[in-house]
């Protein structure tokens, strides 16, 4: 057991550190090739801190654990919004009201109901991979629509890019790493984390969305947490919390749709803390309110009703 619980903290250590040296490559080479920093920050980041996400539901399903996948998954998207934005909005204000902002919002709205339809109706099979696609696809569309309109207005400002003249041969090294811990740090976390639920007693979907998820989302952690510290650049918070959840379900569960994963239980509890979330941040929208004190203390809050609705 004590062994099993070491490896599952090496295992997330190994997701961590992959999840950086891949994220810091992916962002010079979009750098390099004059990308935006709207398309860097909701594309490359969101994507890099969905790697483990990736990984370790791939991973899961590959060894028939699709439990872990699901709870992965949903448990991430969980803690991204009610533990790590709760705790951020205790730290500094988050400024949701740009138009950048809002829109990831209200996106965030369309895609939790269309989960909602593919946990209730539908299932996750290969039609779930189409529908998730095509909605990935519209959000990449969407997102480099906005990178020419940011692209114009730089243009206009005279504003300089910051630019990368050439790419170090360690760069690409650095991203092959990333993706190597990524997948061994995966991998591992599976296979501890099974374990431990097999050891225990606890159902693997209960180690998954709870532990598993919250290793998955360190990245996305410690982002926030550096931000809020420093009090700068807060809106990058929210940005790459619901460019994570986005990337969660277009991607990753877009992604474990071939395997024709089983639904073996409610998600209602789930679903609906997604909405009520996804609710509350357009309810402050409307009422021009940014994410602060109170918002925290609501959503840590119904972090933690979740967890004890998981662990009773």
């Amino acid at each position: 057991m004590y062994i099993q619980i070491i490896i599952l903290l090496l295992a997330i250590v190994a997701l961590y550190f992959g999840a950086e040296f891949a994220l810091e490559a992916a962002e010079k080479i979009g750098i390099f090739f004059g990308l935006s920093p709207l398309v860097i920050g909701l594309v490359l980041i969101g994507f890099g801190t969905s790697l483990p996400e990736f990984f370790v539901s791939q991973l899961a399903c590959l060894n028939g654990e699709p439990e872990i996948a699901m709870g992965n998954i949903v448990g991430s998207n969980i803690a991204n919004l009610f533990l790590i934005m709760g705790f951020s909005g205790l730290l500094a204000p988050l400024y949701i009201l740009s138009q950048d902002i809002r829109r990831q919002i209200f996106i965030h709205v369309l895609l939790t109901s269309i989960l909602a339809l593919i946990i209730v109706v539908i299932g996750i099979n290969p039609l779930t991979t189409v529908l998730l696609g095509l909605f990935f696809g519209f959000y990449l569309w969407d997102t480099f629509r906005q990178m020419r309109k940011q692209r114009q207005l730089r243009s206009l400002e005279d504003e300089p890019e910051e630019k990368i003249e050439k790419l170090e041969v360690f760069v690409f090294g650095k991203l092959i790493v990333g993706f190597v811990l990524l997948y061994f740090g995966g991998e591992y976390l599976v296979k501890s984390g099974t374990e431990i639920g097999r050891i225990s007693g606890i159902p693997a979907y209960v180690i998954s969305a709870i532990f598993v998820a919250f290793g998955t989302s360190f990245p996305e952690l410690v982002t926030a947490l550096i931000a809020s510290f420093k009090k700068k650049n807060t809106d990058l918070i929210t940005g790459n919390i619901i460019g994570s959840n986005i990337f969660n379900v277009a991607f990753v569960m877009g992604s474990i749709g071939i395997y024709e994963v089983p639904i073996r239980q409610s998600y209602n509890i789930e679903l609906g803390a997604l909405a009520f979330a996804s609710l509350f941040l357009v309810m402050l929208v409307m009422v021009k309110r940014n994410f602060h004190r109170f918002a925290g203390v609501v959503f840590l809050a119904t972090y933690g009703a979740i967890i004890y609705h998981w662990i009773r």
